[in-house]
């Protein structure tokens, strides 16, 4: 197993041990990778891990998967092909901190107007999307869409047409802050705490409970992220 870099979580040390790999000839441009499991065993992973590497991969269309067929290395040109690989884990370490940065800018002030102006009816979607989520990362299931789907209703609550409006054109942006490649447990079960809470200042109307509650969740989620430990608590 590749040596972990500081600050490295341990999916970006896979990426980088498959990209060396790329880059060497190993696996050569339109070659079938190794299998999960092959690859699980060869890093001394869980499956899940090697999954977080080939998706991450993938979005740089560094390789692809083929449905039934395995994953292969992608066929761009040679130069293109090498900066991607040289890229991969800076640009996107970087990017999701900045999607972070524009999440804390927008999503508590967004809370706190959402607990002026929520509704019935948008209180109870709020929790049935977070009884689902809970759901699914208890059985270790992916709860990205829920999680969007969160932040939307809550844009929605704001009872501001145009600020739900820049949360949904900003949405295929900050949706690479919940991508599957970070969805780890810890992740989900630290989401799932988080949202309850907002939820809690929402029903009491505080506007500045929901904007601390939201603050929290923030950074507690980037804590899962780049942190590369575990949070202490269950779903």
């Amino acid at each position: 197993m590749t040596k972990i870099e500081p600050g490295e979580r341990l999916f970006e040390t896979v990426i980088r041990s498959m990209t060396r790999r790329i880059r060497d000839g190993d696996w050569p441009q339109g070659s079938r990778i190794p299998s999960e499991r092959a690859l699980a065993e060869n890093f001394s992973v869980s499956r899940s891990c090697i999954r977080e590497a080939i998706h991450a991969l993938c979005e740089q269309q560094i390789v692809e998967t083929r449905r039934g067929a395995g994953t292969y290395v992608s066929h761009p040109d040679e130069s293109s092909l090498s900066e991607r690989l040289a890229q991969v884990i800076p640009l996107r370490t970087e990017r999701i901190a900045e999607i972070f940065d524009v999440r804390r800018i927008i999503e508590p002030q967004l809370a706190a107007r959402a607990a002026r102006h929520i509704t019935e009816a948008q209180l109870v979607r709020l929790k049935i999307l977070v009884y689902e989520q809970e759901k699914r990362a208890l059985t270790g299931e992916t709860t990205e869409d829920l999680d969007q789907e969160f932040h939307l209703c809550l844009a929605e609550a704001s009872g501001n047409g145009i600020l739900l409006s820049v949360v949904k054109n900003l949405t295929a942006i900050l949706t690479e802050s919940r991508t599957q490649a970070l969805q780890t447990h810890d992740r989900s079960c630290a989401s799932v705490r988080t949202h309850v809470a907002i939820i809690e200042a929402l029903e009491r109307g505080d506007s500045q409970a929901a904007e601390i509650a939201m603050r929290l969740h923030l950074e507690t989620v980037e804590w899962a992220v780049f942190g590369g430990e575990t949070i202490e608590g269950r779903c």
